[in-house]
C-alpha cells in the first residue's frame, strides 16, 4: 500500500487584520458557535475580528482554511494577548494532526 500525502493549498493574503475583540464579538462568536469553547467558537470569533486583505470571511470559509494556516493564524492570536484562543486553535490541530496520520 502507498500512502501519498497531498498538501492543502494555503490562500495568499498579504496582509491579516486582527482587531481586539470586543465583549460584543465573544456573544455573537458564543451564538454563532453554539458554545463559548472548542473550535467553532474560535473560528466564530477569528470571524469576526479578522480581515484578510480588508475582506471578512465568514466562519464556513474560515473552516477551509489548511491547518497549516491555522497554526501561524494561532501564533499571531498569542502575540496580541489572546492566548486561551490561540491554545483551542493548537489543540485542535494537535487531534487533527494526529487523527489524519492513523
Amino acid at each position: 500500500m502507498e500512502v501519498k500525502f497531498k498538501k492543502a493549498q494555503a490562500p495568499e493574503f498579504k496582509e491579516i487584520e486582527v482587531r481586539e475583540p470586543l465583549v460584543e464579538d465573544l456573544v455573537k462568536a458564543e451564538v454563532l458557535a453554539g458554545s463559548a469553547e472548542g473550535l467553532n467558537f474560535a473560528i466564530a470569533l477569528i470571524s469576526l475580528i479578522t480581515t484578510f486583505d480588508g475582506k471578512k470571511l465568514g466562519p464556513e470559509e474560515i473552516k477551509r482554511l489548511p491547518m497549516s494556516f491555522f497554526l501561524k493564524l494561532s501564533q499571531a492570536l498569542s502575540q496580541i494577548g489572546l492566548e486561551e484562543l490561540a491554545k483551542q486553535l493548537s489543540s485542535s490541530q494537535e487531534k487533527e494532526a494526529s487523527a489524519t496520520q492513523m
